[in-house]
């Protein structure tokens, strides 16, 4: 394949599966290549492919600024996520989030993200039959932990998923688009059920995350409606999308990658280096986007400014001057300078909380099963954002386990 072959239509055609088919050839022609190029279908969207140079942006908010909806650079509109939020906002945002992930707030999850992936896997591996990961185990296991926190456990799953499918599923189109209001309606359901969810807990609190936050008292007084929301937004969404991508793409790695389960099995200590590289070899969000706030060289091409620009993570992460063997999956991998979970001031707070869940994860179904064979997945891709959305997986069970 070569540039030429890049579908022209639109800008995000890099994340359609049928249009690249297997990506990395085409990124490692364009490290080479094309560094940084215009994306087909735009004047002022850019791809950057090469470690270095998405490093460089990742790590220099004032150049390269998160703030990328128009509507949110007039001024007009309050973004719905940190995600596109440059400081102060973002850090004063990031210091409130922070709160729901320190260490002892993740460790005090372990016994219930172990005793939830045990009841999960043993569910899937019951029977002969295929079984949906992702509703049996990828997506239900990080969102009980998040909802845990915001007090909605008895909440409706199905729902949560729905609207954390659509949110994520439309964030290229509403970057590309910021008039864009396809899921306009899901953020006003999502709004009215944590406004009457905040109500409740203004008038009786709880033992939990959201109700300390709503009760808090800040240098600026107590958060507002607005900041609560987007609170709630980060954490169901973003803060269980990362976890369900990692457990998803574990599951890929093995059955890509027929070494992988033996070499785990033989040696249990390797679990956390796979999923270090799993993070690497297939990240949970290919790519993230920034805003050059002045005109900028990057790799010797200038990019205007006030142009967007992706920052090709799943390149990065295959970039053969970062990584010996870039294009291998290797378990113990070390040194392993992924950028999985991004860099700098946005990188991903829920970090150790999906590696711990994932850790457990692949501990629990690694020991119980001989082989497994990925039969079919929905909306998959290398680069969809949120990955599939069913995958359905053939699990053989190993006889010689003993719990």
């Amino acid at each position: 394949m070569t540039t030429e072959t890049i579908p022209d239509n639109q800008p995000f055609g890099f994340f359609g599966a049928e249009a690249l088919g297997d990506p990395f050839p085409v990124f490692a022609m364009l490290r080479k290549s094309q560094p940084v190029m215009r994306l087909p279908g735009s004047d002022t969207f850019w791809g950057v492919f090469r470690y270095d140079d998405v490093l460089r942006i990742l790590r220099d908010p004032e150049t390269f600024s998160s703030m990328v909806d128009g509507r949110s650079m007039r001024g007009e509109k309050r973004a719905p996520t940190i995600l596109f939020d440059d400081p102060p906002m973002h850090t004063r945002m990031r210091g409130i989030l922070a709160k729901a992930f320190t260490p002892s707030m993740i460790e005090l999850q372990r016994d219930a993200i172990r005793a939830n992936a045990l009841r999960m896997i043993e569910g899937m591996l019951a029977t002969d039959q295929p079984a949906d990961l992702i509703e049996h185990l990828a997506y239900p296991l990080p969102v009980m932990v998040i909802a845990a926190m915001l007090g909605v456990e008895d909440g409706d799953m199905a729902t949560f998923k729905r609207w954390s499918d659509a949110i994520i599923g439309n964030v290229a189109m509403t970057l590309m688009d910021p008039e864009n209001d396809d899921i306009a309606d899901v953020n006003r359901e999502f709004d009215a059920y944590f406004k009457v969810r905040l109500n409740e807990l203004r008038a009786r609190p709880e033992n939990n995350l959201l109700s300390e936050l709503v009760h808090a008292e800040t240098d600026e007084g107590r958060l507002s409606e607005e900041d609560l929301l987007v609170v709630c937004r980060v954490l169901l969404v973003a803060g269980n999308e990362t976890t369900t991508g990692l457990i998803v793409n574990s599951i890929k790695a093995i059955d890509r990658f027929p070494d992988v389960l033996p070499r785990l099995k033989a040696e249990p200590r390797l679990i956390s280096s796979m999923v270090e590289e799993t993070l690497r070899y297939f990240p949970p969000f290919p790519a993230t986007i920034r805003r050059t706030t002045r005109d900028v060289e990057v790799s010797g091409v200038t990019i205007p400014k006030d142009n967007r620009l992706l920052a090709m993570l799943a390149s990065a992460n295959h970039d053969e001057t970062a990584f010996d063997r870039a294009e291998e999956f290797l378990v113990d991998r070390d040194p392993n300078r992924h950028l999985g979970f991004g860099m700098g001031i946005h990188f991903c707070l829920g970090a150790p909380l999906a590696r711990l869940e994932g850790n457990i994860a692949m501990d629990l179904l690694v020991p119980r099963i001989t082989a497994l064979t990925i039969e079919s997945a929905e909306d998959d891709g290398v680069l969809k954002p949120g990955g599939p959305s069913k995958m359905m997986v053939r699990f053989d069970r190993d006889s010689a386990f003993r719990a």
